[in-house]
């Protein structure tokens, strides 16, 4: 247990209206008018495991503030004392206009603050946020909406960006934007959802999960010792073996990529390498392939061959992308560019439309996805309602 538990919480409801028609009627002079009729939704618990970076938690906080987010927020912090202190005044200086829980995890590892978190959540679903990113309430509340239609859907999110600052920290101008890529996955059997996941490998605790099957796929991984696997790809896999995951059309949530976030192995091959990494591959394979071959009936000899080439598969393509970041290949054609850069400044400075025709005409029909770190910096897009209070939030004064 923590040595101290601060806690600050404020309870609201969260009514969501639906069929709000009003039927008039006129009969002999009489008006009938039905009213409104209303629901409960459930909410989600978003779980933020945090050390040393104070200020971007802050800003997230804020930034739920002020969208109205109807949400429990659960803060775990294994910062420093005086450190800590910031993030809970910050709580108590909100006051109703957020719902949080802060936790006081002095010690506490990666697997241990987030397993501890996922533990106090009250709400029937739950989500994991990084320090310095942020969930969108609105699109949580519509995965929640789907998943709750959809019992054979194990998690849901909406798309995602990163952004990266032109200064160090939480606030700053912004430099960059990207699309942060993610597939959903709907094949019907587990053993087919986990080969195409390893495939298209991505963090399944940012998107939405039910919170009862997220407690127990972390409880999963208390013997590893390995970090990536501990903290990450065990936990992050095994929602696929249970269900599908769906990517809905909205804005789910925001990365921001900057020079102090968690260092992780610098290659595969280091990753490999470390002393722990043989006995927890081992516990990975036989935790998965045991949960593969009671979801799917299938022998657990025909499972452990699944998931060990499917793992396989995972190591070639990051083991290629190391090799290909150092020792990048020469492009062809490399004379074309500045030809070709300046053919296309020229004519969009000429026909200042074709730029918009191109990115959400052309291009998404050709590619068949949209850029999202365009539609939401586009005005007249609809995902830019939800990513404006996002860039107020770490913008600085103009």
């Amino acid at each position: 247990m923590p040595k101290t538990v601060l806690m600050f919480s404020i309870k609201s409801k969260n009514i969501r209206h639906l069929n709000k028609v009003f039927f008039v009627a006129k009969n002999r002079e009489k008006y009938y008018i039905h009213k409104t009729m209303t629901q409960e939704t459930p909410i989600a618990g978003i779980f933020i495991p945090t050390m040393n970076r104070v200020d971007f938690v802050i800003r997230q906080l804020r930034y739920y503030a002020s969208v109205k987010c109807p949400h429990t927020i659960y803060v775990g912090d294994s910062s420093p004392q005086e450190e800590s202190e910031k993030i809970h005044n910050e709580i108590k200086n909100l006051g109703h206009s957020i719902k949080a829980n802060y936790y006081y995890l002095p010690g506490y590892d990666s697997w241990q603050s987030h397993y501890y978190l996922i533990a106090q959540v009250k709400e029937k679903y739950i989500c994991y946020s990084g320090d310095d990113d942020y969930q969108i309430p609105d699109s949580v509340t519509k995965c929640i909406e789907f998943l709750e239609a959809h019992p054979d859907y194990t998690s849901a999110s909406g798309h995602a960006v990163s952004f990266r600052l032109k200064q160090s920290g939480p606030y700053g101008s912004l430099k960059r934007l990207a699309d942060y890529p993610r597939q959903q996955i709907e094949e019907e059997t587990g053993s087919e959802r986990i080969k195409q996941f390893f495939r298209t490998y991505f963090v399944t605790h940012f998107s939405i999960n039910k919170t009862a099957d997220l407690t127990s796929h972390w409880h999963s991984a208390a013997d590893i010792k390995d970090r990536p696997f501990q903290a990450e790809i065990l936990p992050t896999s095994l929602p696929l073996i249970y269900g599908k995951s769906k990517i809905l059309n909205c804005l789910g949530f925001v990365r921001q990529i900057h020079d102090s976030r968690v260092i992780q192995p610098s290659t595969e091959l280091d990753w490999i390498a470390n002393p722990d990494w043989p006995q927890s591959y081992i516990l990975f394979h036989q935790i998965l392939s045991e949960k593969l071959a009671q979801k799917d009936g299938i022998a657990l000899e025909e499972a452990k061959q699944i998931i060990k080439f499917a793992f396989i598969y995972y190591l070639a393509v990051h083991l290629q992308r190391n090799y290909e970041s150092a020792n990048p290949p020469k492009p062809k054609y490399s004379f074309l560019r500045p030809i070709l850069r300046l053919a296309r400044s020229t004519i969009t400075k000429i026909f200042p439309f074709s730029r918009y025709i191109y990115r959400v005409h052309i291009k998404p029909k050709m590619s068949g996805k949209k850029e999202m770190h365009y539609e939401i910096s586009r005005t007249g897009s609809s995902y830019y309602n939800d990513f404006k209070p996002v860039m107020d939030s770490f913008s600085l004064p103009s």
